[in-house]
């Protein structure tokens, strides 16, 4: 691979920075602008760190995802967006705009799934590496897909090997896998009485949720009684687990290309009043 993309997961960022410096970060005029530093500082690490050809940002919408549709307490018990983190959007926006990066959101879906059309449609020369926490992404590991995990110390870098060590399955199961023992943090409630290693062995032996379900009668236990009855929500929950890969939109790797004036950023990184320095970008 001769190029290199970075695909950021705002909001991922953006609630890691916020927690995780204190909101006593503030600009002169009282501003909570301590997210702000954390995100742009997170970007500029990276930067400097993968001198990537390409970099897109991939954000929520406001509007309600078509997995809200389909499951009415989808993510229903995340408490509200707080205010300081709300009031610092505008701050990181402007941030994202002085660097000339694509935002890219989409009405009815999750930055999970302008990432996962992303990582579709990358050029044959190019890796794309995914920056974000959230775990979902893990499914979108493959030979040109790495996912990471920002750490202060060390980037946690996962390929499809290290999913599978870390999982038990590799990236194409991890929908099945969720499916079946949920996922607290979608509120997803997977098969009551199947746990992580349960959903695991069963995979490994059957190969596939669809697989599972045809033989789910033959399933000893409680466990196997309640997958055969939960056929439907079992495969309502893999729904809601599966990444879209082809919303309706394409990226456009030109206005991708990493290309922005350090002038330009510095007076808006003034405005905000960080004070940090400008990412040097080589050739890229």
């Amino acid at each position: 691979m001769s190029k290199t993309c970075l695909v950021l997961d705002c909001f991922a960022l953006l609630y890691r920075a916020f927690f995780g410096l204190p909101t006593t970060i503030r600009a002169q005029n009282g501003q909570a602008i301590n997210a702000a530093l954390g995100f742009y500082n997170s970007v500029s690490s990276l930067i400097n760190q993968f001198q990537p050809d390409y970099l897109f940002v991939a954000s929520d919408h406001p509007a309600p995802t078509f997995r809200h549709l389909l499951y009415s307490d989808y993510k229903a018990q995340r408490p509200p967006m707080p205010d300081e983190l709300r009031s610092q959007i505008p701050l990181v926006e402007k941030m994202i705009e002085s660097l000339r990066l694509p935002l890219l959101q989409l009405p009815g879906y999750e930055a999970d799934d302008v990432i996962g059309t992303i990582t579709k449609y990358i050029p044959k020369d190019t890796h794309c590496y995914i920056i974000t926490t959230d775990q979902d992404t893990l499914q979108l590991a493959s030979e040109q897909v790495t996912i990471v995990t920002p750490n202060r110390k060390a980037n946690k870098m996962f390929t499809p090997e290290l999913v599978r060590h870390q999982l038990g399955v590799g990236p194409e199961s991890v929908p099945d896998l969720k499916a079946l023992m949920g996922d607290a943090s979608d509120n997803i409630p997977g098969i009551p009485l199947v746990g992580p290693k349960t959903a695991v062995r069963w995979l490994k032996l059957y190969g596939s949720l669809d697989q599972l379900l045809s033989q789910a009668h033959l399933l000893p236990g409680k466990a196997g009684s309640n997958l055969a009855q939960r056929r439907e929500e079992a495969l309502l929950y893999r729904r809601l687990a599966t990444i879209v890969r082809n919303v309706p939109a394409l990226p456009c790797w030109r206005a991708g290309r990493l290309n922005f004036d350090q002038n330009e950023v510095r007076r808006t990184l003034d405005s905000i009043g960080i004070r940090a320095s400008v990412p040097q970008v080589g050739s890229a």
